[in-house]
């Protein structure tokens, strides 16, 4: 890991998904911290305290979230790993309507 102080990590978040699935208490919270959280998730910042050992367990699928912080980034990976997902997908093929109207408009009398 790189000497990045934590007080330079607190760039500006960007969440990189839609944040419609967000609450509001973890909408704030990543607005607050993604920054420092996506340094530490990334390892460009050494953890200083417990709480960030635990967040960076949590990261890790190695321990419960415990914090509305740890709750929302785990919300953000899966949002952004579903919308990468979706991205890639193949667009569906547009159905055929094997020249078949709608509905029989030519027998509808009213």
């Amino acid at each position: 890991m790189s000497a990045v102080p934590q007080d330079q990590a607190r760039r500006p978040f960007a969440f990189g998904c839609s944040t419609a699935v967000f609450p509001a208490d973890e909408l704030a919270a990543l607005v607050e911290h993604g920054g420092l959280f996506e340094a530490l998730a990334a390892g460009e910042v050494a953890p200083a305290s417990a709480e960030q050992e635990h967040f960076l367990r949590v990261d890790r699928d190695e321990a419960e979230p415990e914090t509305v912080g740890e709750r929302a980034w785990l919300r953000l990976k899966g949002r952004r790993e579903f919308e990468q997902e979706q991205e890639s997908a193949a667009p569906r093929p547009e159905a055929e309507d094997y020249g078949m109207v709608e509905w029989d408009e030519d027998r509808c009398w009213w």
